[in-house]
């Protein structure tokens, strides 16, 4: 029973759901049908919409069409109105600018760049036609304008372009660095006139011709300054000394920092100068009775007070004109920063300083020249040769400011000062030939009395003088002494060249020196007679020996390049002195003869012999004779130099004082005249007197 219910209620749940299914089948079907239904209503009204918009499409697209082409032929309707216009302007811009173009920028600047600016697009526009007409026009009054600018820009360059006076010039190489731009210093407003026309001009192509008259206003300024202070200079009786290097303007560095200002210069006065030209006698004619101590303490004394003066007056000159020149040039470098862009003002300056570098250029040609001329260079030409020693020297130390004057990189344009200097280079290697011929070919008789000749005076305050511009002369003295070789040898090796040194120089013209006093005693001195000759070469040696002992700089340099000189010459001295004293053989001679009798003959000291008698009257008269002739000359020679003079005597008396002695001794009391003061006229006491005061030239 059980089972069949179960399967009974499972019969009636399945038919239910049946049933259910059914009903939502037949609501599914509706729902297709009137889904069908809609979507045919829909589709039709889709077909009816789009017929609809295909006629309006049909309407339309004509109506869009014609409004654009509209639109379109209204641009280009502008558009011609437009270029007609410009067209037009072009046409008539002439008449319009005609009257402010042709008076110029005047006050305006800004407005009449403007209008040029306005002009040169018309000649542009007429470059493109056919028009000749109409751009001949522009094209003149466009020139015209820019004549105008330039006219303006020489009005401006001129209102400062009058050259300095030379007391100006001379009051701005004084002034102090902060204050050097109020002479004649350009207004700030017309700087900055100026640089808006350069840079118009420059921005526009016609650069060069504005350059070229800027540069050339300017450096004909520069150039007449220095005339006129060449001019005043040489007219002046007070010298003025070049002691200052012009120090770099500040402008002229790269971060335009500040600088120390200059010193001013110190000048000497004509007074001054007169008192230091005014020499004392020379060594070759000192007066009878001077005991000078050393006969180099009086010809240094004379030599330091001339080396005092020894600036030559042209050179310092020049020295001024070129630091006039550096100043001029650093101030318009300077002026260049404000009126010219960078890219152009190395340009400006190179061409700016051609005027005033070919005056410089004159003068230091007419300078070498003059000097060229002057006879007795070793003598009183020697401060022309020291002045042109002290030109290159101002030239070393102003290297920094030359490369600051220049852009650091314009090497080939840091060349025309190297020209410049190069033009007293070669003068100076000329002079050193020339003083070293001098003195080969110094033809003067020797000193009187065998004195110091003044050509050793006047070679060694030479070197002296010199050593003040060691740095200089070597390299002048390097380039003769390495021309010399070449010209000797065909070339030289490295290390030669090593040597090459201002000792180099020195050396030869001591040697040249030597070898000339040796052809004056040969020319001028007979050579039986040693005394005078030794003695000449005594004191020339001496001298020379204590003015390089008294120097050790001078004597360290000559050594360098010869290492036995001091030796050399000590020995020579030597000799020198060895043949001086052989002036007392006439002594000793006779006094050794009379021994040699008395040996031989055994001289009685009581009763005599005839012959013994004559025998010691000829002994004596010719010692007597002999020191009366040393004595004599004696008072003829010159020995000033109290060292040399002292160690003469002591020779002379270590050589015959005891010999006379023991002569006297032996001799003197013997009793074989009736006359002895006749024979007997000199004791041991008295012949060393009489050495002691041998040069003493006492009137």
């Amino acid at each position: 029973m059980t089972g069949g219910g179960e399967i009974k209620t499972n019969v009636r749940s399945s038919e239910l759901k049946l049933q259910e299914e059914k009903r939502r089948l037949a609501l599914l079907n509706e729902s297709l049908t009137r889904s069908n239904t809609l979507t045919s209503g829909m589709v039709s009204t889709l077909d009816n919409f789009e017929r609809k918009l295909e006629s309006l499409d049909e309407l339309v697209t004509p109506v869009y069409e014609a409004t654009n082409e509209l639109s379109f032929l209204l641009n280009n309707v502008d558009h011609s109105l437009l270029l007609v216009d410009s067209v037009l302007h072009y046409y008539e811009i002439c008449n319009e600018l005609q009257p402010t173009i042709s008076s110029g920028p005047g006050g305006n600047l800004t407005e009449y760049l403007s209008e040029l600016d306005r002009l040169e697009e018309a000649v542009k526009y007429f470059k493109r036609t056919t028009s000749v007409s109409e751009r001949e026009r522009v094209t003149q009054l466009f020139d015209l304008g820019r004549q105008r600018l330039v006219e303006e820009t020489d009005k401006l360059i001129l209102r400062y372009a009058n050259p300095l006076s030379a007391k100006e010039l001379i009051e701005l190489c004084e002034m102090s660095e902060t204050n050097r731009n109020d002479i004649h210093a350009m207004q700030e407003v017309d700087m900055g006139t100026l640089r808006r026309i350069i840079e118009w001009f420059n921005a526009h192509g016609f650069r060069q011709g504005l350059i070229d008259s800027y540069a050339t206003k300017r450096g004909t300024m520069i150039r007449r300054s220095l005339q006129l202070l060449a001019e005043h200079l040489g007219k002046s009786s007070v010298r003025r000394i070049s002691t200052n290097i012009i120090q770099p303007s500040p402008n002229l560095s790269t971060n335009n920092t500040s600088s120390t200002d200059t010193s001013k210069r110190p000048g000497i006065k004509l007074g001054d100068m007169s008192r230091l030209l005014k020499r004392p006698s020379g060594p070759g004619t000192l007066p009878r009775g001077v005991n000078s101590p050393v006969s180099t303490t009086l010809t240094v004394i004379e030599d330091n007070a001339m080396f005092d003066s020894s600036d030559h007056r042209d050179t310092n000159n020049y020295k001024l004109l070129l630091d006039a020149f550096i100043i001029l040039l650093q101030r318009d470098r300077d002026l260049l920063n404000y009126v010219f862009p960078q890219e152009l003002q190395s340009l400006v300056f190179t061409k700016l300083i051609e005027l005033p570098l070919v005056h410089m250029r004159e003068e230091a040609q007419r300078l070498c020249e003059s000097i060229e001329r002057l006879p007795h260079k070793l003598d009183s030409g020697k401060f022309a040769i020291y002045g042109i020693f002290s030109i290159l020297k101002w030239f070393r130390k102003s290297r920094s400011t030359f490369s600051k004057l220049y852009q650091e990189s314009d090497v080939a344009r840091r060349q025309q000062f190297t020209t410049l200097s190069e033009t007293f280079e070669k003068s100076a290697v000329i002079y050193l030939r020339g003083i070293l011929e001098e003195v080969t070919t110094d033809t003067s008789s020797p000193s009187q009395g065998g004195n110091v000749h003044p050509l050793t005076s006047h070679v060694l305050a030479f070197m002296e003088g010199l050593l003040t511009y060691e740095d200089t002369a070597t390299t002048i003295a390097s380039k003769y002494i390495e021309q010399e070789q070449r010209s000797t040898s065909g070339g030289s090796s490295r290390t030669e060249k090593g040597l090459y040194d201002l000792g180099t120089y020195f050396a030869r013209l001591i040697r040249s020196l030597h070898a000339n006093l040796s052809k004056k005693i040969d020319g001028y001195m007979p050579r039986t007679d040693t005394v005078i000759r030794s003695i000449f070469l005594l004191n020339n040696i001496n001298y020379l020996l204590k003015r390089l002992e008294g120097s050790s700089s001078l004597l360290t340099m000559i050594e360098r390049c010869q290492p036995n000189f001091l030796s050399k010459y000590q020995a020579d001295l030597q000799t020198s002195l060895s043949d001086y004293t052989k002036c007392y053989s006439s002594i000793i001679i006779p006094i050794q003869q009379m021994f040699e009798y008395d040996n031989n003959n055994r001289i009685s000291d009581t009763k005599l012999r005839d012959r013994d008698r004559e025998q010691l009257k000829e002994s004596f008269s010719s010692v007597n004779t002999a020191i009366d002739t040393i004595r004599q000359q004696c008072e003829q020679y010159i020995v000033s130099d109290v060292v040399l003079r002292k160690r003469l005597r002591d020779e002379g008396k270590k050589l015959i004082l005891e010999l006379f002695k023991k002569y006297y001794d032996k001799f003197a009391h013997k009793d074989f005249t009736k006359h002895r003061e006749k024979y007997i006229r000199y004791d041991p006491v008295a012949l060393e007197r009489i050495i002691d005061n041998v040069f003493e030239h006492r009137a």
